[in-house]
């Protein structure tokens, strides 16, 4: 039976609303039907016939399996799969994408990506892009509207006798991505630009098609005013490529942070690189808040020296110890010759212009059955080839997209709960990447269609980890054996109260941005991951070249991509970590590094009002769970998709 931890998460994260009025919702049962009629879609528009007796058996296992919680489409189809919009936008089924952004078609496809769910990745090009024809006076008119938006369509004019350039923006998706492309290509002679907002809808209102909440438009007026100080600062010039990072990062502020993950990508060996890597450096002081968008990494066409190595971590460490990532662009083309870039938390190795969709097993779920883990690696490579099988063609996208994913189909068959099975071996690892692919290259051959360019992959995964209560999270060890994590949920969410009433640990969030937010601390045990002991309290100390060194050990054995993880790490550690990346480079293609937080801390004792996760001994483990109680969460949920995976751009460890 799933905690209630994971069933909270799959109400407040997937489940859509059926009549929200009412606060009725998709049961965890109602989302794995839909998702499996999407397949079911897909796999029969592709095969261009009735589907057979043998493909409806193979979808009821899959939904047996993701029943059980074992495995799991991408969050993105477990949100949208089956819907109309699904069906109108395909896009919006995929988690990563990359593109270089060098002309206004690329910053329109970039917003309508973000628009989608679909996180990006982009390499900034000058050359093309250039500001306006003279500076402008910006005005912003509001929108005033208390209910639902108005026209759909942006209305452009210009009134050559005053100088008067306006763009009214409409209410829609299409509208928005449309728009900023108006203001790219715009050469008008204008005085004055007003940007007309009236038409938008409030913040607050669930949006029909994609079931998010709008965000009104105080975010979009903010970011494009801020956007045309750049374009009138550089009037009559190019853009540079810092310029066009800038115009990304605030385009990726209009929306929540669920649907905004971004990351950049520039040369080491290019001019600029530096104030490239010190990109977000202080960026409090500098009122470049929106440059917390996008994770920023050097992209390597040569093995670094070792004084190379040593002055990156000296700017990571300079600025807070994360930035910049860095990525090494030759194992990169030798596991993926189309490869251009990565997305936002780097797991799949992408072509300009191109998608990946994911899908998860988690191996802790099939502890004492081999035989039932092979069968769900075939059947989900299976599975995510049909997500491939799409017509990009929407209408915004630039052609490129649908014809490369026509060719790559790349996939991404993830792991999840790895460090919870440390009895499987290399060898098992090898097993299981087989039969991934064996099933990915079984569907394409079924279908007459290229097989997929790379399969296997290992992502973050945070919220998918938590909903099939997996032993840990992707590649990444829990912080320790007993901990309470502090999960946030909608001050209106109908579940608040009964958690309450339950005796769970319910407290507003201390951030100032999160008015409307709730802190809940669920309890967690990790039964079957190996930890220290410290004063009596069970954490993970893994060092650094631990956490690489089962890096490698997937990336030789599994993964076709990147294996996406976070390394924790003290300054101390850095000498070894430089060793360790010399020695074992070509299989290195990036990781995310992170200073590491003491796990026997307290949030007291660091200065935060809370942790995410806690380590708590298990006493105190204890003592909480002997008080809570259970919850009946039937027919309520929250009211916000709230992914934590990647919020505002980072992919951290949760």
């Amino acid at each position: 039976m799933p905690t209630t931890r994971a069933n909270i998460i799959t109400r407040r994260t997937y489940n859509r609303p059926i009549d929200e009025e009412n606060g009725v919702f998709e049961t965890w049962e109602q989302t794995v039907d839909r998702v499996i009629g999407h397949q079911q879609w897909l796999w029969r528009r592709a095969k261009g016939r009735a589907l057979t007796v043998a493909d409806g058996c193979e979808l009821k296992e899959l939904s047996n399996l993701m029943y059980d919680r074992k495995v799991s489409t991408s969050g993105r189809t477990l949100w949208l799969g089956g819907t109309d919009v699904s069906k109108r936008r395909e896009a919006s089924q995929f988690n990563c994408a990359f593109l270089r952004v060098e002309t206004v078609h690329d910053v329109v496809d970039a917003l309508w990506l973000l628009l989608q769910g679909c996180g990006v990745g982009a390499m900034p090009v000058a050359g093309t892009l250039n500001g306006f024809s003279k500076p402008m006076e910006i005005d912003i008119i509001r929108s005033t509207r208390t209910a639902k938006g108005g026209e759909e369509d942006n209305v452009e004019t210009w009134d050559a006798e005053s100088g008067t350039w306006t763009i009214k923006i409409g209410d829609s998706a299409e509208a928005w991505a449309k728009s900023v492309g108006k203001l790219l290509a715009g050469k008008f002679p204008a005085r004055r630009l007003v940007l007309d907002f009236s038409e938008l809808r409030p913040a607050g209102l669930r949006l029909a098609g994609y079931g998010w909440i709008s965000s009104g438009d105080e975010a979009i007026s903010t970011a494009y005013k801020a956007i045309c100080k750049i374009l009138s600062q550089k009037a009559g010039q190019l853009l540079s490529a810092h310029d066009i990072h800038d115009i990304l990062n605030w385009l990726g502020t209009i929306l929540s942070s669920r649907r905004s993950s971004e990351i950049m990508l520039w040369f080491y060996d290019q001019p600029g690189w530096e104030y490239f890597a010190k990109f977000k450096k202080d960026f409090w002081l500098h009122d470049n808040q929106h440059r917390q968008q996008s994770n920023n990494s050097l992209l390597f066409r040569a093995k670094p020296t070792t004084e190379q190595l040593q002055e990156i971590f000296d700017m990571m460490v300079d600025a807070g110890g994360s930035e910049p990532g860095f990525i090494n662009g030759n194992t990169a083309l030798r596991r993926a010759p189309w490869f251009c870039g990565v997305n936002p938390c780097a797991e799949i190795l992408l072509a300009n212009k191109s998608f990946c969709n994911l899908v998860e097993v988690c191996v802790s779920a099939f502890r004492d059955d081999p035989a039932g883990l092979h069968r769900a690696m075939y059947i989900m490579g299976r599975a995510n080839y049909r997500q491939t099988c799409v017509n990009l063609r929407d209408g915004i996208l630039q052609s490129a997209w649908h014809e490369n994913n026509e060719f790559l189909r790349l996939c991404g068959v993830g792991l999840t709960g790895i460090t919870g099975r440390p009895d499987l071996t290399p060898y098992d690892f090898g097993v299981l990447r087989n039969n991934a692919t064996l099933g990915a290259y079984t569907m394409a051959d079924e279908l007459g269609l290229p097989r997929p360019k790379l399969t296997t992959t290992v992502k973050p995964s945070g919220t998918l980890s938590k909903i099939m209560d997996s032993d840990g999270e992707g590649a990444h060890k829990p912080m320790g054996r007993y901990m309470f994590n502090n999960v946030k949920i909608g001050s209106h969410d109908p579940l608040v109260p009964k958690l309450r009433d339950a005796n769970y640990r319910v407290f507003p969030s201390p951030n100032p941005t999160d008015t409307d937010t709730e802190i809940v601390s669920f309890p967690v045990k990790y039964d079957n991951a190996n930890f220290d002991v410290v004063d009596g309290v069970e954490v993970n100390i893994e060092s650094a070249v631990k956490q690489l060194d089962r890096y490698k050990m997937l990336m030789d054995n599994y993964v076709d991509h990147n294996c996406s993880i976070t390394v924790s790490y003290d300054e101390k550690e850095i000498p070894e970590i430089i060793n360790w990346i010399e020695t074992n480079w070509e299989s290195y293609v990036g990781v995310s590094f992170m200073p590491r937080i003491d796990p026997t801390m307290t949030a007291e004792d660091v200065g935060y009002a809370y942790l995410p996760q806690e380590v708590v001994s298990r006493e105190t483990y204890e003592a909480y769970t002997s008080t809570l109680l259970p919850v009946d969460i039937d027919r309520d949920t929250g009211l916000e998709m709230v992914d934590e995976d990647c919020e505002n751009g980072f992919c951290p460890v949760r």
